[in-house]
C-alpha cells in the first residue's frame, strides 16, 4: 500500500505542478491577447476552467494526504485517547461513505453524458472528461483519510512527521 500511495503522491503532486503553471499562463496570453487586440482565444477561459476543476479536485486527494481538512478539533481535543481513536475512526468511516457516494453518483452522471456525447462549448472535448474529475479526487480523498487514520491508530503519523506516505 506504501509503493502505491507514494506512486500516487509523486503523480498527483507532478499533475498539479504542471496544471496550475499551465492555467496560469493561458489566462495570462488570453488577456494578453485581449488587450493588445491581437487575436481573440475564445477557448482560453473554458480551458482554464476545466484545468481549475482538476486542480480542486486532485487537490482534496493531496489535502487529505496530512488530514488538512477543515476540522473542528476543539472537541476531540478534550476526549480521552481511546475515544480520539473511536472518533477519528467514526470521521473517517463517515468520508469514505460521503465520497463513496459521490463517486458512485458522479460515475451515473459520466455514463449518461458519455452516452449522450455531451461536449464542451469551445473545446469540443466529451464532457465526461471534464466531470471525471470528480469520482477520481473523491476516491484519492477516501483513500488518503483511510491511510491518515491507520498511521492515526498505528501511532506511526508522529514518526513521519504528520505526512503520510
Amino acid at each position: 500500500m506504501k509503493k502505491f500511495l507514494n506512486f500516487l503522491n509523486n503523480f498527483e503532486e507532478n499533475i498539479l505542478s504542471v496544471l496550475l503553471p499551465f492555467m496560469c499562463v493561458v489566462i495570462f496570453v488570453a488577456t494578453f491577447c485581449r488587450y493588445t487586440k491581437i487575436i481573440g482565444l475564445p477557448w482560453a477561459e473554458e480551458l482554464a476552467r476545466y484545468c481549475m476543476i482538476w486542480l480542486i479536485f486532485l487537490g482534496i486527494g493531496t489535502g487529505a494526504k496530512k488530514g488538512e481538512h477543515f476540522a473542528v478539533t476543539v472537541v476531540t481535543m478534550m476526549l480521552p485517547k481511546m475515544l480520539r481513536k473511536a472518533a477519528a475512526v467514526l470521521r473517517t468511516l463517515i468520508l469514505v461513505a460521503f465520497n463513496g457516494f459521490v463517486a458512485f453518483y458522479c460515475m451515473k452522471i459520466i455514463e449518461n453524458q458519455m452516452m449522450m456525447e455531451q461536449v464542451t462549448p469551445s473545446l469540443k472535448w466529451p464532457m465526461w472528461i471534464i466531470y471525471l474529475a470528480i469520482p477520481i479526487g473523491s476516491v484519492l480523498m477516501a483513500l488518503r483519510y483511510v491511510w491518515h487514520t491507520y498511521l492515526e491508530m498505528s501511532g506511526r503519523l508522529a514518526d513521519e512527521g504528520g505526512a503520510q506516505a
